[in-house]
């Protein structure tokens, strides 16, 4: 029995383009007929009299039934996957080093065991509209909780605060309007070894759940290598350079990250919307658990 996928996201546009090309076609059912034998006559006792009747092991009578199968989309994705397994055209990357880095190639089918984060721009602009509101609300009970652990958030005035939520708005807005490939969900992926960071960008139409509650999770992705980035080149799927307010975004991060210390959590930083090197980005077929 093959196993069974739980597909978080999955692109039947290419997936349809793959399969219709190793076929010639899209095949979108099957029909098959089923062969029975046997049948209940003299012969061989079966039961307690008068109930039982008796099989006649020499004398079958054969029967027979159609049933046709609807291809879904999942038993497309086993077809593609299995040819290029017996082809032996997926590269296995979830151990992987620099020596089998630059063997890498773009286009080429590849597939990775790795933690999957949420949506890296929408968990980010999501983490820092959460701890403002939390700020916001809780301004007067603060100083004791970041008390000798940062600078006392009880100190910002109702009149910064009021600039912070212009900036956070204005921030969100300008995310929305300047990130590249606006039309793409972004998670970030990593293996044990956290030698690389993978980078996959989801079109919304594929997507089966929703990835905020589902992720992170350990899930195994299939795919093709769209980029490796080069020593020294930076990728910024959003890029403050140009965000005309910077000083106030950076004031903003910073009251933030102090609540961020005293909760054990991951600062919010510009770095985390840029890819670099030695990170590879790869264009998903399905993702699954």
């Amino acid at each position: 029995m093959s196993e069974l996928k739980d597909f978080l996201y999955l692109d039947t546009s290419k997936l349809h383009s793959f399969v219709s090309q190793i076929h010639g076609g899209l095949i979108s059912e099957i029909n098959e007929t089923i062969k029975q034998l046997g049948g209940v006559s003299a012969g061989v006792s079966v039961g307690l009299p008068p109930v039982g009747g008796k099989i006649d092991a020499s004398k079958g009578k054969e029967s027979e039934r159609q049933q046709t199968l609807q291809l879904t989309d999942p038993s497309y994705f086993n077809v593609l996957y299995q040819y290029l397994k017996k082809e032996k055209g997926i590269e296995d990357i979830s151990s992987l080093d620099q020596n089998k880095r630059v063997k890498l190639e773009i286009g080429q089918f590849v597939e990775i065991q790795c933690l999957a984060e949420p949506p890296v721009v929408e968990n980010w602009i999501l983490r820092a509209k959460e701890l403002f509101g939390f700020l916001e609300r809780n301004m007067r009970h603060l100083g004791k909780l970041t008390k000798g652990k940062t600078k006392s958030s009880a100190q910002l005035s109702n009149m910064q605060m009021r600039e912070f939520k212009a900036i956070l708005d204005f921030m969100e807005d300008y995310i929305t309007i300047s990130r590249k490939d606006p039309g793409k969900q972004y998670i970030q992926g990593s293996t044990t070894d956290e030698e690389f960071k993978y980078w996959f960008g989801l079109l919304p139409d594929y997507i089966n759940i929703e990835l905020g509650a589902a992720l992170p999770a350990n899930v195994r992705i299939f795919g093709r290598v769209e980029r490796l980035m080069k020593d020294g080149e930076i990728y910024k799927i959003v890029d403050f350079s140009q965000f005309g307010q910077s000083s106030g975004v950076d004031k903003l991060l910073d009251a933030l990250n102090g609540l961020s210390s005293v909760f054990g959590q991951k600062e919010i930083i510009e770095s985390d919307l840029q890819a670099q090197f030695p990170d590879i980005f790869i264009t998903p077929v399905g993702i699954y658990r």
